[in-house]
């Protein structure tokens, strides 16, 4: 079979969770011997018009970007994902476009041919949450905000069926979208468990950090954004440093908040016990995890998945979330006590686990729990079954 895939990004070109979902199953239809196309904007304005390559079986396709208005850039950039498209439909004829973004929805629909969309989270509520157009209300809720919830429930409707990441983007889709008819389908995330690991050494990188052996290190690995709960996250760390002097707090990632988190630190004489680490490499990632003794995921809305959830318990750290979106698909399995019901909680749970460490589930039990539920594999292997129709169960 042949498949098209329409997307923003691509891991690691640019990170997120969700261009890393795209380029594990997208690599993971290759490795089924499946013909596997990636169309997507690069990064670099300077770069050519149209590049190809071919990485681990997959054809990569990026088209030019330029800088301009966002109308303006969505306009060009669906032209120019229409164009690759229309070339690549021409010589595979019978492939199927899997559309990972409604923002390409207008050159998957005039491209025409089959197509079903992967749904890893909500144009138009992730822009009211961001911080684009912050200064006018009126233009982002009354007029930006329902053109892309049309433009994204159009290239929904036209889709076969809707794959999706989480049971709570399965009953969330509806509300979104009222009278959307398609079926949906839960395809969870995996996680690169040789990538993911316990590291070697993590006294070591402990001591690199500054974390002595006494010491408690909170963490957490988030785009610094508002619907992030950062800044709770923060407030809810200053009565513990007071109590706790052997704890840390410390807040990996990038984003339009940087400079607010770090003046609400400044703000509550934090400075010596929680900091921002900046962008954490990929290479570097499993090291922070793994000396971390909790993580932290305190997003208050719109968490469709999670991959930091997974992939820190993947290195045998616990973790600590809210009982918002889909963690609480994550982490009730592993233990209901590591769900929290809102920020006013979070200092709270955090006393509780410094009080009493040993009651968080082992670095153990935490790495097996991830192999037995959470594999690239599975995923590709479900993904290729509903494209192909095969019946539940079918070799």
């Amino acid at each position: 079979m042949q498949f098209v895939f329409t997307t923003l990004g691509y891991h690691p070109d640019l990170a997120g969770g969700a261009f890393r979902y795209v380029r594990e199953l997208a690599e993971g239809l290759a490795r089924r011997s499946h013909r596997v196309d990636v169309v997507y904007p690069g990064v670099d304005e300077n770069e050519p018009r149209e590049t190809t390559e071919l990485r681990n079986s997959v054809h990569l396709h990026r088209f030019r970007i330029a800088r301009g208005t966002f109308w303006r850039n969505w306009r060009d950039r669906n032209g120019a994902a229409l164009k690759c498209l229309n070339l690549l439909r021409r010589d595979h004829p019978q492939s199927l476009i899997v559309s990972c973004h409604a923002y390409f929805a207008r050159a998957v629909t005039r491209c025409g041919g089959p197509t079903v969309s992967l749904f890893t989270g909500p144009w138009s509520e992730e822009f009211l949450q961001s911080d684009v157009l912050k200064s006018k209300p009126f233009a982002r809720q009354k007029l930006i905000a329902p053109t892309l919830r049309r433009i994204e429930q159009a290239g929904l409707a036209r889709s076969s069926f809707i794959l999706t990441i989480s049971e709570y983007y399965r009953r969330q889709l509806p509300l979104w979208h009222p009278g959307l008819n398609r079926a949906i389908h839960v395809i969870e995330a995996g996680v690169n468990t040789e990538e993911f690991q316990p590291a070697t050494e993590r006294a070591k990188i402990r001591a690199s950090l500054g974390i002595g052996a006494d010491g408690f290190l909170f963490l957490a690995v988030r785009r610094l954004e508002r619907r992030m709960g950062l800044i709770d996250l923060i407030d809810a760390f200053k009565p513990i440093a007071r109590e706790f002097p052997g704890a840390h707090l410390f807040i990996g990632g990038k984003g339009p908040q940087a400079k607010i988190l770090e003046e609400r630190i400044r703000m509550h004489g934090l400075a010596d016990r929680a900091r921002l680490l900046g962008f954490i490499s990929e290479r570097d990632l499993p090291g922070r995890y793994t000396a971390a003794d909790c993580t932290v995921m305190p997003s208050t809305d719109l968490e469709g998945f999670g991959l930091s959830t997974v992939e820190s318990l993947a290195c045998g750290t616990p973790v600590v979330g809210m009982r918002h979106g889909a963690t609480p698909e994550i982490l009730e399995p592993l233990s209901p006590d590591l769900l929290v019901d809102g920020a006013a909680e979070l200092s709270g749970k955090f006393r509780a686990i410094l009080a009493n460490p040993s009651a968080l589930p082992t670095r153990q039990q935490c790495r097996e729990y991830v192999l037995e539920r959470y594999n690239w594999e599975r995923v590709a292997t479900a993904v290729e079954r509903l494209c192909l129709g095969l019946p539940e169960g079918a070799p």
